[in-house]
């Protein structure tokens, strides 16, 4: 597992005997590896993976929500300009001794996000809903710079 491609770097997704963005093989085709059992990845039936794809999607999408208001609050001005209220808000939202704790919550909600949005792409993949050539495409876009900002969709780079 690398630091950069988190724990679902390496964990496979099957759905109904078929691998992560993979096909089953037709009559005397290749052998697809057999499912987990014990090993790096879930096994689940296509409902099982679409009813987890809509709750996950659901999660990532209050999360988007979340992020917005958490960063909200990292943007508050304190009560006052006297020592004390100068102290605690510099403890909540944050300043020369570090985030505070509404940046800490900020920055564990884009963790959130950043998990929830490689699971649902993960699940799609499986499902078949993403191929490589959108993948592709996907990233041609981007580098011509057709594409959002990341930051406007709530996602980490």
């Amino acid at each position: 597992m690398t630091a950069a491609g988190g724990w679902l770097s390496d964990v496979t997704f099957w759905v109904d005997g078929v691998p992560s963005g993979g096909t089953a093989p037709s009559g005397g085709g290749g052998a697809v590896p057999p499912p987990p059992s014990g090993g790096q990845g879930f096994s689940l039936s296509r409902e099982e993976a679409e009813e987890a794809l809509r709750e996950f999607k659901g999660i990532y999408d209050d999360l988007v929500r979340m992020e917005a208001q958490a960063r909200q609050l990292r943007e508050m001005r304190p009560a006052a300009e006297d020592p004390a209220s100068l102290a605690f808000h510099e403890t909540i939202v944050g300043g020369a001794a570090g985030p505070g704790a509404f940046g800490y919550g900020h920055g564990h909600v884009l963790k959130e996000i950043e998990f929830f949005g490689r699971l649902v792409a993960r699940l799609e993949k499986a499902l078949g809903l993403v191929t490589e050539s959108d993948e592709e495409a996907n990233q041609q876009i981007s580098s011509a710079g057709g594409s959002l900002p990341r930051h406007n969709k709530g996602l980490l780079e």
